[in-house]
């Protein structure tokens, strides 16, 4: 085996007939377990997606259980360490909910009555608005003559097809049977039955969750099995962020809310509290809405004012709120409330909704903080951390040096520039350059190949000249151009070495002590030998001692 090669290769080469001959190349042990093992996942996870697809009548409600029971459990335990029993404080939590719930239904089907009452008075004004933009828009166009000759086309098809004639067939009509009052009702109920069970279900799997909860607890650390710390933690750190994220969503949703109503009712809008409680209800369904919410004010603004005035400060109210809760109120009270990327976001979003439709858009946050702590707590299934976490996997040294191996030093310069900010370039140089370098010394022999070698020591000679050039130390520098050097900052022998000189040399100047940077091979000049000799040498900070 040659010198450079690792002793823990996985594959084993057997070259036939030379080495252009054809090459047989056998599996290690390791990388059939590997094969094998990757497979297994993949027809595990496959099974898990079509449970789920096929079991969504039973589990939706399940889900939507438990994420109310998550929404009401501080209250519920709020109200149990104030001394009430745990069953007496889920009944006032679940009734003070459906009594607010109830008031709020009456305050909107009122507005929805007088709404539908007043829909009649605004067909002039709509009528007059399509009129007046017909007028505008009116003129010869480069697709009248193709529409002409369709509605041509049509005709002469819908006269051939009802064969108009001596010769067409009469019309027959079928005259159905009357139907009695037990029929139609059974037609009124049947499609309202579905949800009512369903809302039955979820009601009592709330009740008893909240009631049972260390039972149910104790079941789910049982199931999980293995270490009891961190089954606890998983489970801890499950309820604490969806919890917090359901009760900032809420808090959002009514800070929304308010000015949306009280900005349509100063506009004019009629029903400007149904709007805003519309609003409100809309916006746990993620990216999709807040723009379904914002339809119908607009809507009824263009039917309602004879001008445009009204769709226009509508337009705005709902832009400016949408602006300042996405960017200035959601970011504040979020925070890293869930843990998940942006991107896992989106990808968690489309994933449930193409499983569960629009309940799967509406649950796919907290389903998926669900998998991202049983990722971050059972080593089996880290690769969900990695997958949906917000945090970096790779430490700043791995990212600096593998945006060095991908020959792209603009991308590490950003990188360092925001390490030093947080910082300074003597920190950066001690605690990430020096771990560069050191990563690059353990690559040297074992992976990098001679292509990615001079990407690193371009990279890294392009980061340093870059960081030189914003952080300048002239009067230190110009000092020692002028001899008044006492340190003398040489490498060893090769260019990691020489990289680590030009650091340390330019740290130095920063902290105010003039040196002279020698690379590798470079001899030392006379005055730093007479420095040397003399021992007058000024006491290095402390960092540079280690």
């Amino acid at each position: 085996m040659a010198p450079n090669q690792p002793q823990n290769a996985s594959r084993e080469e057997t070259v036939l007939n030379g080495t252009a001959g054809p090459q047989i190349v056998a599996l290690s042990e390791g990388d059939g377990g590997e094969i094998i093992r990757l497979a297994s996942w993949l027809i595990v996870a496959a099974i898990l997606i079509g449970g789920l697809y096929v079991g969504q009548d039973v589990l939706i409600p399940l889900a939507i259980s438990f994420l109310i029971s998550f929404a009401m459990s501080p209250l519920v335990n709020w109200l149990t360490r104030r001394g009430l029993s745990r069953v007496l404080s889920v009944c006032v939590v679940m009734l003070t909910v459906g009594v607010f719930i109830a008031g709020l239904a009456l305050l909107v089907t009122s507005q929805v009555r007088t709404i539908s009452a007043e829909l009649p008075t605004y067909q002039t004004t709509i009528r007059a608005k399509i009129s007046d933009l017909a007028s505008q828009m009116k003129g010869p166009g480069i697709l009248d003559g193709a529409l002409e000759t369709v509605d041509t086309v049509q005709k002469e098809v819908d006269a051939a097809v009802h064969g108009q004639g001596e010769d067409a067939a009469q019309k027959v009509e079928v005259v159905p049977p009357p139907v009695s009052p037990f029929q139609t009702a059974q037609e009124w109920l049947t499609p309202a039955m579905a949800p009512l069970a369903t809302t039955g279900i979820v009601l009592v799997f709330v009740f008893l969750v909240l009631l049972d909860r260390g039972d149910l607890r104790d079941r789910l650390i049982r199931l999980m099995g293995g270490n009891l710390h961190r089954s606890t933690d998983a489970l801890e750190e499950a309820g604490r962020r969806i919890s917090k994220y359901l009760l900032m969503q809420i808090l959002v949703n009514i800070i929304y809310a308010i000015p949306m109503g009280l900005g349509l009712w100063l506009i004019g809008v009629p029903g400007a509290l149904l709007w805003a409680t519309l609003a409100a209800f809309m916006r746990f369904i993620p990216y999709v809405g807040p723009m379904l919410s914002a339809l119908f004010p607009l809507s009824l603004a263009f039917a309602v004012d004879p001008g445009w005035n009204m769709v226009i400060w509508t337009l705005v109210l709902v832009v400016g709120l949408e602006a300042i809760s996405g960017n200035v109120i959601e970011p504040m009270l979020y925070g890293t409330s869930t843990g998940l990327s942006a991107i896992a976001l989106i990808a968690a979003a489309t994933f449930w909704t193409a499983l569960w439709g629009p309940v799967g858009l509406i649950l796919s946050t907290p389903l998926t903080v669900c998998l991202l702590v049983i990722g971050r707590n059972l080593r089996q299934l880290q690769f969900l951390e990695i997958l949906l976490g917000s945090e970096p996997v790779l430490d700043l040294p791995t990212r600096i040096y593998q945006r060095l191996i991908a020959d792209d030093p603009e991308e590490a310069i950003e990188i360092a520039s925001e390490a030093i900010a947080a910082s300074s370039v003597a920190e950066f140089y001690n605690d990430t350059g020096i771990a560069v370098l050191r990563r690059t010394s353990e690559d040297y022999h074992l992976n990098a190949g001679p292509e990615h070698r001079l990407r690193v020591a371009n990279g890294m000679e392009t980061l340093l000249e870059e960081l030189q050039e914003d952080f300048p130390a002239k009067a230190v520098e110009e000092a020692a151009r002028n001899g008044r050097a006492r340190i003398a900052c040489i490498g060893g022998k090769w260019e990691i070495d020489a990289t680590a000189c030009v650091m340390l040399g330019h740290a130095l100047a920063l902290e105010g002590y003039p040196s002279m940077s020698h690379r590798e091979g470079e001899p030392v000049g006379a005055r730093a030998r007479a420095a040397r000799s003399r021992g007058d040498r000024r006491r290095l900070p402390e960092l540079f001692q280690r």
